[in-house]
């Protein structure tokens, strides 16, 4: 299967299960409005419906720098919150991975709750232990290699005459970091896929046929990977685009850019599911 016919069935299967995308996005809301909710009750409290509420913005630095010195015996308790829920988020998003890969997997099954969450509750301690691997990959990229390069590069930088040199090697250095992060990523993706499309309870295993499959048809598995993250980068050079438009403060223009947010929301959510959609399509066309 080519690149492109790959991208092409993914999306296919995305579009005939719509109810997917539906169902990561309610309950991706509530979770966002449950954790924006002590946030936004502390600014009801100190603005209500006073003048000065009209005219605070959301990154307004001189409310936020009074607030911060009024609140600052309970900036702890704010930080402790705040990565409560972002291991919360994390855990939902691990546990929803099942979902999507099993939905998406299974071609005649339905996308309704009670089977996406039978596969989030099946797959969940499996993608559990993917993700803990993940970290150790993350570790050797960014603690290993890329020192490694920091180090070839650094004599060159600091020897350099002008300050092209430097920042073309900084640069250089930035897309390999993103490249190696986009091969992680692409590796745990298809050790997801390997554990559902391949019915493997040992995640090593899972990952074995993963590195398998990636090490016979590398380059091509990896295109699918970086086509799809270009089209999720334009798709959101389209958004702020379009965005810069609804910046007016009349209501009109505020309603409609929190539509347009919602709909970049939910064009986010699709591509979540096209990347498992259009990987899971080119692994079960190509036996490792």
């Amino acid at each position: 299967m080519s690149v492109l016919k790959a991208i092409a069935k993914g999306m296919g299967t995305t579009l005939r299960k719509p109810r997917l995308v539906v169902i990561l996005y309610v309950f991706n809301l509530v979770f966002a409005v449950a954790a924006a909710a002590p946030f936004l009750l502390l600014v009801h409290q100190e603005l209500g419906h006073s003048l000065a509420g009209s005219n605070v913005r959301p990154a307004d630095v001189t409310w936020l720098g009074e607030a911060a010195l009024k609140y600052g015996n309970a900036l702890m308790p704010l930080l402790g919150l705040v990565l409560t829920v972002g291991f919360l988020y994390l855990a939902l998003q691990v546990f929803f991975n099942g979902g999507v890969v099993g939905r998406l997997l299974d071609r005649e099954g339905r996308t309704t709750l009670e089977p996406f969450f039978a596969d989030c509750g099946r797959y969940f301690w499996r993608y559990v232990r993917i993700f803990l691997i993940s970290l150790i990959f993350l570790f050797l990229t960014f603690g290993v290699l890329l020192k490694l390069l920091s180090a070839l590069i650094r004599p060159a930088s600091e020897s350099a005459v002008t300050e092209w040199l430097p920042l073309i090697l900084s640069n250089l250095h930035f897309l390999v970091a993103l490249l190696l992060l986009s091969i992680v990523h692409m590796i745990v993706d298809y050790a997801r896929i390997a554990v559902v499309a391949d019915g493997e309870a040992k995640v090593l295993r899972a990952l074995r046929h993963a590195l398998k499959f990636l090490g016979k048809r590398f380059f091509r598995a990896w295109a699918i990977y970086l086509l799809l993250v270009l089209l999720t980068l334009v798709g959101t050079v389209v958004f702020y685009a379009v965005l810069g438009r609804f910046a007016a403060p009349a209501v009109a223009g505020t309603v409609a850019g929190l539509v347009w947010m919602q709909i970049y929301v939910l064009f986010r959510i699709w591509m979540r599911t096209v990347f498992v959609s259009a990987q899971a399509e080119y692994y079960r066309s190509h036996p490792y």
